[in-house]
């Protein structure tokens, strides 16, 4: 029986699946790792900002749940105002 003759383009391909396996098994460890903690990030000191973006940034950390959240959707309404408001309103 003949051994097994691994030919160049062979071995590239086997070189090359076992970089893709590599980096997905690196890829998994470090999401393994990822704190997955949603905090709202430093507005800087308190007052430097108005409540309606403390607000907006409150919404945006909480992703898909603001969906059901009644005071975001009374946040974003708020926004909608005051970006649609004339100039003269301001």
């Amino acid at each position: 029986m003949r051994g097994l003759r691994l030919s160049p383009p062979i071995i590239f391909r086997l070189v090359a699946v076992g970089f893709v396996v590599l980096i997905l098994i690196a890829a998994s460890l470090h999401l393994r790792h990822v704190s997955h903690n949603v905090g709202v990030p430093d507005l800087g000191p308190p007052g430097s900002r108005d409540r309606l973006a403390a607000g907006l940034v409150r919404c945006q950390a909480l992703g898909m749940k603001a969906d059901r959240d009644p005071t975001c959707e009374a946040i974003w309404a708020e926004n909608r105002k005051r970006f649609f408001a004339p100039e003269t309103a301001r």
